[in-house]
């Protein structure tokens, strides 16, 4: 869309800081219906040759069968008597990561997996999933996986097999009980495993001298550390949202990157209902994330300086409870007021702190995982006084804390290494060659272990460097168990036999103890020593069909908050550097689609739009605009960072709303044994990270190399030209309509107020459904860009990877996009996100160019495809004015080993080149509940069918039905008074509506420049 200001908002909303300038760059992109080539496949450059092509083109029409290969189907000699061929079952399992576990609804076709969904009992996911998990069924066929044992030999590797490797453990280990386990080291990435600890402990009892270490690049090490000081023993905190009105995010994306996020996602969305008391979300951060995101304020501040901001804001909450401060926390309150002068508090503290206690009871505080400990202490203080227990906090024991920290246990590790006292290593998943901190050499002191082993899902960096390379079972091929965050046991149970030969790390376990076992009786003897229950079947049987066993979470404690140690942080406490100085500083974020770098092989997630940067297939460094500009650097320039003597270079973008002189770098890419699609992908940023500052580093220096380069960001594909639009048509609407709450409240139909014509006389009579007229909604004020509905639908409907060429081409196939949009000042923006898809329009522009019927209406009133008649003339993309159709320029399924082909989902049509493809509302999905209610004689209930997008959303935001049931939700969602049609001035009918969002700005804070807000929102209706 075109930067221009509507008849709304009167916000000038845009998505990229070319569209902002209207660039030449930006206009010439936006004339191009097919950017950068539709001369590939009609090359002609004359009339005749253009008809001679398109005469082939129809041709072909009737000759559709010799695009696919012939296919012979050969039924089963010995069917199973239970098994009914082609119908899909769902089993309950679990992925872990990072320690936490994640329940999962994995749907099996004839044997093999093809579709995560999220499992409504989990209490984390209650029914949705992440885009991390919906992309593992692409890693779990992904054909670069670790497919052989391997042992060094020579100048290479040698292929072996588990029979050579039990053998070679069985003297090996033999000998190292004889020694007690001195010298052999186990490093193992989190788990929260009952049978992983049972299998520790039995080898800790063999090997008493044998060392466990545990290490993650991404930590919550200060957090542990921060509730030890507060409470004199390390609790795990839980927030509740459902409760909270005010929210203060210090540099956390609980939305995004926490892992309860899922659950604090459906929490908070709860709370975003403008038909009820609506809560409010500041966020404080360096890094725009998806909560700054969904923040009604936000402020851009350096990492560094987040810790002096609590601190002023700890003063002004003392101040404003006053008297209403407990008896006990009085002698704190004057030590606090001495260090944090109320007097020299800022506009945003001061309203901050008055809404905070304000909402005394409804308030909560998330401090980051990256920030101090001190700061953790004082969260912990800040949610006391405000009375936050037992209503958005609650305590649980944190078996986390009985660990030593990562950091110390990759230090103490490595320094062992060097010393040469490791004769074994044992290392189980994690790659710390690639990602542990650049100052440990961990590689180097790798090569002075006589032994060591790795077992690995990928043979990455570390594998290259370990004498034994074991393939590891994927977690859909596993038997095993975790835990939530909050406690509750889940199981994993396999959808599909190890496809090649790997074991889990309990078998592994098993194997070094010379007592190899299958994983399924290590699982069972855990859980039935654990639970003691004397119907084991039973339970058993209960517990794999449901995925969670219901009451095994945490109890609830509640500590008591150590005041001295409060204290202590106030008397001790002096502003960073960074606080108090121009320095850069250098931030390591958590990448949202590659995570550490542990899936960096995934094409799904590597072509998935980052939700705000809008990049594929790399990472960069941001920068914010003002930041830029004094360092003479501009978009897309080569950068080489320079941090205490380690650099790395990178490529620079200019991100709006990123904090001054805080550069963010996202950590996962440069890989160099990640597998052939991840391999050299992005920029490596680890050998910048040291032990010492492993989240952010202050004092780096930024040059320029003199090169650019080119990122594949889809900020402005498919933009809709709106300044083009409104040239023809005096009645356009804003894309994203929006107001404040109250403004809401005040003028309720806000959302339909355009310049009316007299409505369009109709060209045709419309056709009337009498049955189901299936439709959708969008809520934007619910929606937080997290990408999950996109890589769903990727999964559920077969859409290909193209690849970063062509979709820097503005070629990529996703059949639902993320719009995102700016507003407001680019040094510290707002953000609204639009999902936009085929919207079924009843008027369909694109059926009425298609000059041989493949897009037309059902009887129900979808827009379909017929793909056997497309012969790909692309008018219907011409002619569509959300831009929402793609075009299969290639054969993007070809050459296809037969294990990738398993991923696909056997009831949607793989197309092939020359066709276009499109939303469809998961018509498959529908037809299956269609034969399945008529089966049964009954009819389809309202909420039975769920499209992907809808199924997996973690907040609700999407919802599906049919229009002529008036009790359906999705009709009563069209009636709403939010509800409007996007582009609907074309008198096109679109059968989905987006329901516009609401903020709930504090009216203290309203017109503050600081915080990226233009609030002339409303200055058309005056």
């Amino acid at each position: 869309m075109s930067s221009v200001t509507g008849t709304k908002t009167g916000k000038t909303y845009w998505r990229s800081l070319d569209e902002l300038a209207d660039t030449p760059k930006f206009r010439d992109f936006l004339a191009r219906e097919f950017p950068e080539g539709a001369a590939e496949l009609l090359s002609a450059s004359t009339r005749r040759n253009f008809l001679k092509v398109m005469g082939a083109s129809f041709a072909f029409a009737g000759l559709t069968g010799c695009r696919w290969p012939k296919e012979t189907i050969v039924p089963y000699s010995r069917r199973p008597e239970t098994y009914v061929p082609g119908k899909t079952k769902q089993y309950a399992t679990s992925m872990e990561l990072g320690g936490f576990a994640s329940g999962l609804l994995v749907t099996s076709y004839d044997g093999r997996p093809i579709k995560v969904e999220g499992n409504p009992s989990h209490p984390n996911n209650q029914g949705a999933a992440d885009a991390l998990s919906q992309a593992s069924i692409l890693e779990l066929y992904d054909p670069d996986r670790n497919t052989a044992l391997k042992q060094r030999g020579g100048e290479g590797f040698i292929g072996k097999t588990w029979d050579d490797f039990i053998a070679f453990a069985r003297t090996h280990f033999d000998e190292a009980q004889q020694r007690h386990g001195n010298g052999v080291h186990i490093l193992c990435e989190a788990s929260s495993s009952p049978s992983l600890a049972a299998m520790r402990s039995r080898l800790q009892a063999a090997m008493p001298q044998a060392m466990w270490h545990e290490y993650e690049p991404l930590s919550r090490d200060r957090a542990i550390e921060g509730a030890q000081r507060a409470f004199g023993k390390p609790y795990r905190t839980h927030r509740n949202l459902k409760d909270a009105r005010v929210i203060l995010s210090l540099d956390a994306d609980f939305l995004g990157q926490d892992p309860n996020a899922l659950k604090y996602a459906r929490e908070f969305a709860l709370g975003r209902k403008p038909d009820r008391e609506m809560n409010r979300l500041y966020s404080v951060e360096s890094v725009y994330t998806i909560t700054g995101a969904m923040a009604d304020h936000r402020l851009p501040l350096q990492s560094g300086q987040i810790e002096a901001f609590a601190y002023a804001l700890a003063g002004q909450v003392v101040t404003e409870l006053d008297s209403e401060l407990p008896e006990e926390y009085q002698p704190l309150a004057l030590s606090i007021l001495q260090h944090a002068d109320p007097a020299e508090a800022d506009d945003f503290v001061k309203a901050l702190a008055k809404d905070l206690v304000a909402h005394r009871g409804n308030a909560v505080i998330f401090c980051g995982l990256r920030q101090p400990a001190s700061l953790h202490v004082l969260v912990h203080f800040l949610n006391e006084v405000l009375g936050a227990r037992g209503r958005t906090i609650s305590y649980t024991e944190d078996p986390e804390a009985a660990r030593p920290s990562y950091g110390d246990a990759i230090r103490s590790l490595t320094k062992k290494m060097h010393g040469g006292t490791v004769k074994t290593l044992i290392v189980i998943g994690g790659n710390p060659v690639y990602d542990a901190p650049a100052d440990l050499d961990f590689a180097g002191g790798l090569k002075k272990v006589p032994v060591s082993i790795h077992l690995s899902l990928y043979e990455n960096e570390t594998s290259l460097g370990c004498v034994w390379n074991l393939p590891r079972a994927h977690y859909l091929e596993s038997w095993g168990d975790t835990r939530a965050y909050d406690g509750t046991l889940c199981t994993q149970q396999p959808l599909i036999a190890p496809i090649y030969d790997g074991k889990s790390a309990i078998e592994l376990l098993s194997i070094i103890l010379g007592e190899p076992m299958a994983g399924y009786e290590l699982v069972r003897r855990t859980i039935s020593e654990l639970e003691n229950i004397s119907e084991f079947e039973s339970f058993w049987r209960t517990l794999l069909h449901e995925g969670v066993l219901s009451g095994s979470q945490y109890p609830v404690i509640e500590p008591e908050l150590q005041v001295q140690a409060v204290r202590a942080l106030f008397d001790e406490f002096t502003p960073t550097e960074a606080a108090e100085s121009d320095y850069l500083e250098l931030v390591f974020y958590q990448d949202p689609r590659v995570y550490d770098g542990r899936f960096a092989n995934i094409g799904w997630l590597q072509e998935l739009p980052d939700f705000l940067t809008k990049i594929t297939w790399d990472n960069a460094a941001l920068i914010s605009p003002s930041t830029a500009e004094a360092l003479g650097i501009q978009h897309q320039d080569m950068i080489e960072v320079d941090c205490g003597g380690k650099k790395a270079e990178i490529v620079a973008y200019v991100m709006p709303g990123q904090a001054p002189n805080s550069i963010a770098l996202s950590l996962g890419y440069g890989r160099a044994a990640a597998g052939k699609v991840g391999n050299g992908v992005g920029f490596n940023v680890y050998p910048l990270r040291t032990s010492a500052e492993m989240d952010y580093t202050i004092g780096a220096e930024i040059r320029r190399t003199g090169q650019t380069y080119e990122l594949a960001c889809t900020q402005d594909h498919f933009a809709i030209d709106t300044v083009g639009m409104r040239e023809r048509s005096k009645r356009i609407g804003q894309l994203v309509r929006e107001a404040t709450l109250d403004h809401y409240e005040e003028h309720p139909d806000f959302a339909h107020h355009i310049a009316h014509e007299p409505e369009p006389a109709p060209l045709w009579k419309e056709h009337e459904y009498d049955g189901q007229k299936w439709g959708l909604t969008v809520d934007l004020n619910l929606c937080i860009g997290c990408n999950a509905c996109v890589a769903s639908c990727q999964a559920e409907n077969n859409i290909p990877v193209v690849g970063k060429e062509e979709v820097a081409n503005g070629r990529e196939m996703h059949w639902l996009r993320i719009d995102r949009y700016f507003s407001g000042d680019p040094e510290s923006p707002e953000v609204a996100h639009q999902p936009v898809a085929c919207v079924q329009c009843e008027n369909a522009p694109c059926e009425q160019v298609c000059p041989v019927g493949a897009t037309m209406h059902d009887h129900e009133g979808l827009n379909v495809m017929v793909y056997n008649r497309c012969v790909g003339t692309r008018y219907c993309s011409n002619n569509c004015p959300y831009k929402v159709r793609r075009f299969n320029y290639f054969n993007n399924h070809k050459n296809l080993k037969p294990v990738e082909m398993m991923k696909f989902n056997p009831e949607v049509t793989v197309r092939s080149r020359g066709v276009m493809e499109k939303c469809t509302y998961c018509s498959q999905r529908i037809q299956a509940k269609k034969i399945e209610s008529k089966n049964e004689r009954r009819s389809i209930a309202d909420g039975e069918i769920r499209t992907a997008c809808q199924q997996t959303c973690p907040t609700n935001a999407i919802v599906f039905g049919d229009l002529n049931d008036p009790q359906s939700e999705v009709a009563k969602l069209h009636k709403e008074q939010r509800a409007y049609e996007m582009l609907g001035e074309l008198n096109i009918k679109p059968r989905t509506l987006f329901l516009a969002k609401i903020r709930n700005p504090n009216p203290e804070l309203e017109g503050e420049e600081t915080h990226g807000s233009s609030h002339d929102e409303h200055s058309s209706h005056s």
